[in-house]
């Protein structure tokens, strides 16, 4: 379903993941968990190591979020130069 989205379609989507409280809540609260994982000293390796690799990937979704609204952009502007775009 969502590889049939335009790119405007898919980018209103990400904003409103973006701008939704709960999902922003969420996102949060998990950081701060992995973060506490690297100040607990009594945390092993493989805990720290996992904390970073979860942090890793919420950085990536916040990143995924943004490019997509940057081919939003891309696309808008290429519109505006009379220029096809997929």
């Amino acid at each position: 379903m969502a590889n049939n989205l335009s790119i405007v379609e898919k980018s209103a989507k990400m904003r409103t993941l973006k701008a939704d409280d709960t999902f922003q809540l969420a996102l949060k609260e998990i950081t701060e968990q992995q973060v506490a994982v690297f100040v607990n000293a009594d945390s092993t390796t493989d805990q720290r190591e996992e904390a970073h690799n979860i942090i890793c990937a919420l950085r990536k979704i916040e990143d995924y979020f943004d490019s997509v609204e940057t081919d939003e952009v891309m696309y808008n502007h290429k519109l505006t130069k009379g220029e096809s775009a997929p």
